[in-house]
């Protein structure tokens, strides 16, 4: 097919539709990413894809095994800028934290001297989604604690986030909705073990006054019965114990798929497990300082 391209039989249109879904797929094969990686990977080597249907030579390998080396290579790149990024956005946020310098302005400019590629006019981009992304996992975060979001939180969240106070009203209550339903559903489900094991006990109140053995064998069989009951309704008792805000909730009331929700809060925990690290570091090494 992208021989037809360079030889003028289709139009790059046709072809780029197969090369794209290739790609986009590609980290998900090969390195196990989820959606949010593979799609910051495709929009980095999305302008290069029609570079490469260009520049292919056919020598006896498909395209696609060049294609793999190539995206392959681009990869690696890419992990290496994300380092990059992560470390240059490490240094700015603790910038900003110490004050050390005396005007935003100057701390702006110094930020953007530390651009991967100036020429490349995706990279902006980037930057504008990694914040839209830290926004939206801070919204996720504070949406799955609905019973702490009120009216004087409300306005402040939608100040951190870009939501808005109305929008953020409206998925609280319908995630303070599904708690609600949950904890109700625990309640039916404790009303119904304590209507089996009073069942128990008035069974096995019968079967000692019993004299017919067939009916004592009946009582016992009921007896059976209703002890499996209990049993089952204590495990699902014990799993709606919590009745907290699952991931699939979030991704239900906000119309996503569950697997944004579990990559948005994980990447959340980690990097809060990172800053835990990092601080108790620290205060060991003022400890030793003090010793000395």
């Amino acid at each position: 097919m992208v021989i037809s391209y360079q030889q003028g039989k289709v139009s790059y249109e046709t072809i780029s539709g197969y090369i794209c879904l290739y790609v986009y797929d590609y980290p998900r094969r090969t390195k196990r990413w989820d959606q949010d990686r593979c799609s910051d990977f495709f929009v980095y080597i999305h302008p290069r894809l029609k570079k490469l249907a260009d520049s292919f030579v056919f020598s006896g390998t498909p395209f696609e095994a060049y294609l793999n080396v190539t995206l392959k290579h681009q990869m690696n790149s890419f992990i290496r800028k994300v380092r990059d990024k992560e470390i240059k956005e490490d240094l700015f946020c603790k910038m900003c934290a110490s004050g050390s310098l005396e005007d935003e302005g100057s701390l702006y400019k110094i930020y953007d001297t530390f651009s991967y590629e100036i020429s490349e006019p995706v990279v902006s981009y980037r930057i504008k989604a990694g914040q839209a992304r830290t926004r939206r996992r801070l919204f996720f975060l504070a949406l799955s604690h609905p019973d702490q979001l009120d009216d004087e939180t409300i306005p402040c969240l939608a100040d951190i986030t870009g939501y808005s106070a109305d929008y953020i009203s409206r998925c609280c209550l319908a995630v303070k909705e599904r708690v609600q339903h949950k904890r109700e559903s625990l309640q039916r489900l404790k009303e119904r073990k304590n209507g089996c094991y009073f069942q128990l006990l008035v069974i096995q109140k019968k079967i000692m006054d019993e004299t017919d053995p067939d009916k004592r064998i009946w009582l016992e069989e009921q007896i059976q019965r209703l002890r499996y009951r209990i049993d089952r309704l204590s495990k699902m008792i014990a799993a709606k114990t919590a009745c907290l805000v699952s991931h699939q909730d979030l991704a239900e009331v906000l119309g996503i798929s569950k697997g944004t929700v579990d990559s948005s809060l994980f990447y959340l925990k980690r990097k809060g497990n990172r800053r835990k690290v990092s601080s108790s570091s620290a205060d060991i090494q003022s400890l030793h300082s003090l010793q000395r």
